[in-house]
């Protein structure tokens, strides 16, 4: 897990309508690949102003001891408490819990932020994870997400959808901050330091892809809600494709040109298929032309709303 200059961005312009204040608990213990004298360009980007005076460096230009990491980065966006639950002790989180089993007790509703940079993924429960980020928070508290999408593969257990966090924390009455996606092409590094593309994501408003592919990028999803008085944690969501379908709601339903019958290209493919051999080379030729138009032609996506 790890903290990058886009996410940095990310952070800030999030704290421009929600002033970062009180506790907070990284989920899994975050590395930094964003160096200290990156700062105050970032966070004067979006009208802020940073001290970097006390982020100090040996001879070697390794950065002294608790000069500058997570907690020092977190407390500098303005968090007055910073902690951090992991599975193991090894990078020295401050509390050690399976986030696949209930959290304890001691820790619920004691936090004001719940940061998951790159944790949940990792959790085989899932369900369970979302539970324990709903008690960890206290009433009024946000959740973030920076989870991993498309081509992760063997990154962690999953690769999430966006609809997964929409559906989720709406059907338990959370009120939905951020919902984007970005993407990009190179690792954590503080050599690479390419922007991020920043999507904006609304239900059904990339369904044309999905099972199309988005292309050879990586893609995240950045997700923030917020728990209000009645917030829930044990409504099982229904996604929420399927439930616009059913009611009329839905602007793109993916099945209904697939079995149109009246539609000219299904008449043309039935007409075709009823030709005795044609049927083998037909489906070749169009999975051929799915895939070409996949790897060379730009498919449809949502606005772009920045570059971090």
């Amino acid at each position: 897990m790890g903290i990058g200059r886009s996410a940095v961005a990310l952070l800030y312009e999030l704290k421009n309508e929600h002033p970062f204040h009180g506790s907070i608990l990284e989920l899994g213990k975050q590395s930094l690949y964003v160096n200290g004298y990156e700062l105050p360009e970032i966070a004067n980007r979006f009208g802020h102003t940073i001290d970097i005076s006390d982020i100090t460096m040996d001879p070697d230009g390794e950065y002294l001891d608790n000069s500058y990491d997570d907690v020092v980065l977190f407390k500098k966006l303005g968090f007055r408490e910073v902690s951090s639950l992991d599975l193991s002790s090894y990078e020295g989180a401050d509390h050690v819990h399976d986030l696949n089993t209930p959290i304890p007790e001691s820790l619920k509703g004691q936090f004001d932020f719940v940061y998951d940079g790159g944790t949940m993924e990792h959790c085989f429960h899932i369900p369970q994870c979302l539970w324990n980020i709903h008690d960890l928070l206290k009433p009024g508290g946000l959740v973030m997400h920076c989870s991993p999408g498309h081509n992760h593969v063997d990154h962690g257990f999953y690769m999430f959808s966006p609809t997964l966090f929409w559906d989720y924390y709406a059907q338990n009455n959370y009120d939905i901050i951020r919902s984007q996606m970005f993407e990009y092409g190179i690792e954590h590094s503080r050599q690479y330091k390419m922007d991020w593309t920043i999507y904006d994501y609304q239900p059904g408003c990339i369904e044309s892809l999905s099972n199309k592919g988005w292309g050879r990028k990586k893609l995240g999803i950045w997700f923030v809600a917020k728990k209000c008085e009645e917030s829930t944690r044990d409504t099982v969501p229904q996604q929420g494709i399927y439930l616009a379908i059913w009611d009329d709601q839905i602007t793109f339903n993916p099945y209904q040109d697939r079995y149109d019958r009246k539609s000219f290209k299904n008449l043309l493919r039935r007409i075709l298929y009823s030709i005795p051999g044609m049927k083998r080379p037909i489906t070749a030729i169009n999975g051929w032309a799915r895939a070409l138009h996949a790897e060379h032609w730009r498919q449809p996506r949502p606005p772009v709303v920045a570059r971090y």
